[in-house]
């Protein structure tokens, strides 16, 4: 019966330890960046694991951008800006593919993304 008891006990303390460190998971930050071809940064995409916000960074200040269906280049999501830096929430796009664009006064920079949901932890960038 003791032996019974301190198994239940111990079956307790377990799951009472996995439960409270699953809730004191650290945020998951994930950086992805996409190159000029002499090997600098263009931009920068920064996900947090818990927020559907994305942050973009430019290394020239953009007036906007523009997210693309990858397969038929129809227009998905785009906004103005001012500055370097601004943010996208991921949560208006569906997983999938897809070509974002940033506007700077000189030139372009395109770069492919792909979009998965927060369950999955995923964007990454394809170029």
């Amino acid at each position: 019966m003791k032996n019974t008891i301190i198994l239940i006990a111990i079956a307790l303390v377990s799951l009472t330890g996995y439960a409270q460190s699953d809730k004191n998971k650290p945020e998951k930050v994930t950086k992805y960046v996409t190159t000029f071809p002499n090997g600098e940064e263009a931009i920068t995409i920064i996900e947090t694991s818990n927020s559907n916000i994305l942050k973009l960074t430019s290394a020239d200040n953009f007036y906007k951008y523009e997210i693309l269906e990858l397969a038929n280049h129809e227009m998905v999501h785009k906004s103005n800006n001012t500055g370097k830096i601004c943010e996208i929430d991921k949560s208006k796009l569906e997983d999938g593919n897809y070509t974002l664009k940033v506007y700077t006064s000189d030139f372009i920079i395109t770069s492919d993304i792909t979009i998965m949901d927060k369950e999955k932890e995923a964007i990454s960038i394809i170029n």
